[in-house]
């Protein structure tokens, strides 16, 4: 079933952007803006819809996808697709990631498990790729994905809607796990198809755009301001095929790019959820990274202390089974890693060393898993210590220790990271 919404809306006013962002950005958007909103010739985009419940690398898992085309700052037409039907359509065999191949059992990766790359870029561009080799045929401007908790915050400012054709009403504070029932549960109880399961969640972005159109949010600071937020977080990212649109979104830090530029530590979590079911409801996580420079090598200590407060496991909520990569600086050296199911494995990509993990959390329960690592000797030899921890899409907030250790010195920082976050030390 294709969903296809036809409405306009009007161009955010100049001077919207939130002080956080730094003047000369501002204006740098401000001139693609009018270009990204179809003034001059129609904009194609492709819309990835990531169930974050169901936590993968670059925010969640691809359930849905859409495709909108604007022009002139007015929707010209938006279907939406239910991304595992479309899949069924595939006749090309693609040899999976291994830890997808062998945790989720498949044999051939498609569209849905498209974004398995913690880069934007790198996931849009292959989410793509599955698209047009699986038979699709429009050319995009862009691929933008939006992440699942993006809609409780949205609701949150426009209000609940209500479905008529299903006689339910959706709020805020519910609305992520009644969509789940809905599309698991629901629909047999409703004697709809498997085939239109998600027609509900098709419904409710139907009418929620509609309340945003018909109630011109579009003007109004409050909507500019959460999206602003939403892009800061991460639960929106941006990917534009013109390189000069993409380095503005790049300088904004809204395209989710994995940073190769920073010379110094570096730090980024990634997890992929395979096979829990939508148990990210239920899991938290705090980090503790511990640098001391009192050796002759420069070392790492990195706990991850996760929690899953779930209890009885059934259709929605699973033990939490995630693959879980750390990305460190290029040539660090893994010493030991404890409370892991299996051995680990090594690769190195976008300039980093990354080390993976298979790790099972049970449903009610607490699980510290530990990385101690050699940091490159260079870093030693740098005046001041730098430290860039990027987080990943997908998680709304990432309580952060940071220890610093040089003979008798030690610095102690704490943070709940939403966006990237950046330290630095001065040595003495």
């Amino acid at each position: 079933m294709v969903l296809v919404v036809t409405g306009s809306f009007m161009l955010w006013q100049n001077g919207w952007i939130e002080g956080s962002i730094q003047k000369i950005e501002q204006i740098s958007f401000l001139k693609i803006l009018p270009k990204l909103a179809g003034f001059g010739e129609e904009r194609n985009y492709l819309l990835l819809f990531q169930n974050n419940l169901e936590l993968r690398p670059s925010g969640g898992y691809l359930g849905a996808f859409g495709i909108i085309k604007i022009k002139n700052a007015g929707v010209v037409s938006f279907e939406m697709h239910d991304t595992n039907i479309f899949d069924g359509f595939g006749k090309v065999q693609t040899e999976p990631p291994q830890p997808m191949k062998e945790h989720l059992g498949i044999s051939n990766w498609q569209m849905r498990d498209g974004n398995w790359s913690p880069d934007w870029p790198t996931a849009a561009r292959q989410v793509e790729y599955f698209y047009r080799l699986q038979g699709g045929t429009e050319n995009f401007d862009g691929v933008i994905a939006l992440n699942a908790s993006v809609l409780p915050d949205l609701m949150e400012l426009i209000g609940p809607a209500y479905l008529e054709e299903f006689d339910k009403e959706f709020v805020a504070e519910t609305v992520l796990y009644e969509l789940e029932y809905e599309t698991e549960k629901g629909y047999l109880e409703r004697g709809i198809d498997a085939g239109e399961r998600k027609t509900v969640y098709k419904a409710l972005v139907k009418n929620v755009l509609g309340g945003i159109t018909e109630n011109n949010f579009w003007q109004k600071n409050d909507l500019r301001g959460l999206v602003m937020n939403e892009l800061a977080e991460k639960n929106i990212l941006l990917f534009f095929k013109d390189e000069k649109e993409q380095e503005v979104v790049d300088e904004l830090g809204w395209s989710g790019r994995v940073d190769q530029s920073h010379s110094g530590d570096y730090l980024m979590i990634v997890e992929a959820n395979l096979g829990a079911r939508k148990s990210n409801a239920f899991v938290t996580r705090e980090v503790e990274y511990l640098v001391d420079f009192s050796k002759d090598a420069p070392m790492a200590n990195l706990k991850i202390k996760f929690t899953h407060i779930g209890g009885e496991k059934d259709w929605f909520n699973h033990d939490y089974q995630v693959y879980l990569r750390i990305y460190a600086p290029y040539k660090s050296w893994l010493l030991a890693a404890y409370g892991t199911e299996d051995e680990t494995e090594f690769l190195d990509e976008f300039g980093k060393t990354v080390f993976g993990n298979w790790i099972i959390i049970p449903s009610g329960e607490t699980k510290t898993v530990e990385f101690s690592y050699l940091l490159p000797s260079r870093l030693k030899d740098e005046t001041d210590y730098q430290i860039l921890v990027q987080k990943q899409s997908g998680i709304n907030s990432l309580p952060l220790k940071f220890i610093f250790k040089e003979g008798e010195r030690e610095e102690v920082e704490e943070n709940i990271i939403k966006n990237d976050w950046e330290g630095v030390i001065e040595r003495k």
